[in-house]
């Protein structure tokens, strides 16, 4: 507006009167256009903060830090296992009494930082490889065999369950880590003598030694919690079930909280700026089991850490925001093309294009990171297959195809009449 008034007085001839129209333009309608475009800003902002992200307080962060540096009192990163923090490297008795048991013995669990193919190369050999278990008495040679862990994806499909009895939606979890770990099982028939301690074990991978990573487990922002409550049960408007106001100011209202398993017959739960309100057929309940998952903004920085802190956050503008909630029908490639760019995993995997195939012969490059949704509608063998095609801009990065696989599970969510599979092309 001020300029189409500026081109305006350019064609006013007589100076004093563009002089003297200037000043009442500049005194009076300025102030006026300022003050309506500050409104139409203002407005136009309340429109689009009128629809937010259902996920913003429940996306997940994860990365792995070595047991001696995991803070017991940290307001973000937290062990998926929390037992995993007490546990040594190796509890030597009790090797040693299972050794003369002629038991497989799992000595401890590594993480392995290499590419998902070579992992799977590693699991599915079946290879033995050598060790020597030391003792005060003697030096015996073992061999053992690398099993894939499978506790910290138990873990993730906890969580998934969690999310479903708590009504919130299910965002594929960005955790490469979780797949990462092997189970070192000692196979042995070696004796030792009566009273012989072991005093060091160690174990060499041959070629794959080079990716051996001791004593580190995964870690994210999730934490369980127990929550005290201090109210008086109201009934419900059912008036079967009553209602218990749970305050999170304690624990922080900017994160995100759900009930946990165990709690006794809980219906559902409300949320609030200051509290939860949890419905449940327990008239008194003195304690409540809570998973809360702490808000991005404790992370205060990722470059502290030496490996890369990954997550499932969308960045989305007000028409991604409104997609997610009127859920709708993705029928383009421009569609997948938007939705896999929102994601932080989208920055290093540019979509290419979508190829629907009736077999695939190729080695599969990626994996479907939520195996444990059950699909008992459409059977796998009539479903055809979706490709969906990236090129990686850091080709090197160990983790591109898990992070591949990452938004390929998130596009299976949205087409599962198809089977997903993501490729890397040149």
């Amino acid at each position: 507006m001020k300029e189409l008034m500026a081109e305006r007085l350019k064609h006013v001839t007589n100076l004093e009167e563009r002089r003297r129209l200037r000043g009442v333009l500049e005194d009076v309608y300025s102030h006026i256009v300022d003050y309506n475009m500050n409104m139409y800003e203002l407005l136009e902002q309340r429109i689009y903060n009128e629809i937010d992200d259902p996920l913003e307080k429940f996306y997940i962060y994860t990365t792995i830090l070595d047991r001696k540096d995991i803070d017991p009192i940290s307001d973000f990163f937290h062990p998926m296992l929390e037992e995993e923090v007490k546990e040594g490297y190796y509890d030597l008795a009790e090797i040693a009494e299972q050794l003369n048991g002629g038991k497989k013995i799992p000595l401890t669990s590594v993480f392995l930082s290499c590419d998902a193919m070579t992992f799977q190369e590693i699991v599915h050999s079946q290879r033995e490889y050598k060790g020597y278990i030391k003792t005060d008495k003697d030096i015996y040679e073992i061999s053992v065999t690398l099993h894939q862990s499978t506790r910290y994806q138990e873990e993730i499909e906890k969580l998934y369950h969690i999310f479903q009895i708590n009504g919130i939606q299910w965002n594929t979890i960005n955790c490469p880590y979780a797949y990462r770990f092997v189970d070192i099982i000692l196979h042995s028939d070696t004796k030792l003598g009566l009273g012989e301690k072991i005093t060091e074990i160690t174990v060499d991978l041959d070629e794959y030694e080079k990716y051996k990573v001791l004593n580190h487990i995964p870690v994210w922002n999730v934490k369980h919690i127990i929550a005290q409550d201090k109210s008086f049960p109201m009934p419900a408007k059912d008036r079967i079930n009553y209602e218990h106001t749970v305050s999170i100011e304690e624990e922080g209202v900017e994160n995100g909280y759900m009930t946990d398993f165990g709690n006794q017959e809980f219906t559902y739960l409300k949320r609030y700026q200051n509290s939860l309100i949890i419905v449940s057929q327990q008239e008194k309940q003195d304690k409540w089991a809570l998973v809360k998952i702490e808000n991005s903004k404790n992370l205060k920085t990722r470059e502290q850490f030496y490996y890369e802190v990954l997550s499932n956050q969308r960045k989305l503008g007000f028409g991604g925001r409104y997609t997610t909630v009127k859920s709708l029908v993705i029928r383009t490639k421009g569609e997948i093309a938007r939705l896999l760019e929102a994601y932080e995993a989208g920055r290093e995997l540019v979509f290419q294009d979508t190829e629907i195939l009736e077999s695939y012969a190729k080695p599969q490059q990626t994996m479907d990171c939520n195996h444990f949704i059950d699909e008992n509608i459409r059977a796998d063998r009539f479903k055809r297959i979706m490709v969906i095609k990236f090129q990686a801009k850091d080709r090197e990065d160990y983790l591109v195809l898990d992070k591949m696989s990452f938004l390929v599970s998130e596009v299976q969510l949205l087409f599962p009449e198809y089977r997903c599979i993501g490729e890397i092309v040149a």
